[in-house]
């Protein structure tokens, strides 16, 4: 055998699952028993212990991203940076790729940063959300703070969907206001940063799924533009009187269709802690 072809035998077997050799490992000298026993402890930990001996051409796209999973956590890091680590996987994977990583991540205990342009993903997989505007940090806090209680206008309608009320403020006490928005209906909303008084203005933001919509009057009389079906949930699009547009999201029951278009109706916040208020100079 040509010294050639011996070598591209030994490439072509670092190739595969169990050879986590060719990656960290090697490069610092780690004993082969010390490397088999950490490999088997890797294909363990990301539950492919059955695929040792296959090539990476033989894996799904997820079980290949838990091979590089693997060979990432093989050197006990202190630190794993994941930059898009799903990008290239189809939504069903995805979804199953994110919680088996993050079963992986706590299961190893290794402080992870990712890096991602989707923000369900980043919700769904951080302990902790940082949301930078123009390289300043706007929040820094756990998923459900930024989502529920955004530090600023920008985290409000940055992170998930918002629908935005001009108004001005009629009443404040603390952190609980009172709103009248444009077309003269009053909204409970809380302040979540910032000193407002009564007369300023500001903007309400209430998001899709905090509206409740009923057909009997009572709340902010709105009319149907369209509705989308989205498999569990329907989003309705609507009008004001004053032209703003909402967008209200609210679970699907089986068999129900859309509202049709022109249907007049009624929406409000399901509570008072479903609005919050901004100035609007900011």
């Amino acid at each position: 055998m040509s010294r050639a072809t011996a070598r591209w035998k030994a490439v072509k077997k670092c190739w595969s699952p169990t050879c986590l050799r060719g990656s960290g490992l090697e490069a610092r000298g780690t004993p082969r028993a010390e490397t088999a026993g950490r490999v088997a402890e890797m294909l363990a930990l990301v539950k492919l212990e059955d695929f040792a001996a296959k090539y990476p051409r033989e894996l799904s796209g997820g079980q290949q991203q838990r091979i590089a999973l693997a060979r990432a956590l093989a050197i006990r890091p202190a630190i794993l940076l994941l930059d898009e680590p799903f990008a290239a996987l189809d939504k069903n994977l995805r979804l199953g790729m994110q919680i088996e990583i993050k079963r992986i991540q706590r299961l190893a205990g290794t402080t992870t940063l990712i890096v991602t342009h989707d923000q369900e993903e980043a919700l769904s997989m951080a302990d902790r959300v940082a949301v930078f505007n123009q390289g300043r940090l706007e929040q820094f806090a756990s998923p459900a703070e930024v989502y529920d209680s955004p530090s600023s206008l920008f985290v409000n309608t940055f992170v998930g969907a918002a629908n935005l009320l001009e108004g001005t403020i009629k009443h404040i006490d603390g952190p609980d206001a009172l709103v009248v928005v444009r077309n003269g209906a009053e909204i409970a909303a809380r302040v979540t940063r910032g000193a407002l008084a009564a007369g300023d203005a500001v903007v309400v933001c209430i998001r899709p799924e905090q509206f409740l919509m009923s057909r009997a009057p009572g709340g902010i009389a709105a009319t149907v533009e369209l509705g989308l079906p989205l498999g569990a949930t329907i989003v309705h699009e609507l009008r004001l009187a004053d032209g703003t547009t909402l967008k209200v999201s609210e679970p699907r029951k089986a068999g129900a269709e859309p509202l049709a278009g022109g249907t007049p109706v009624y929406v409000s916040p399901a509570s008072p802690r479903a609005a919050t208020v901004f100035h609007a100079a900011k």
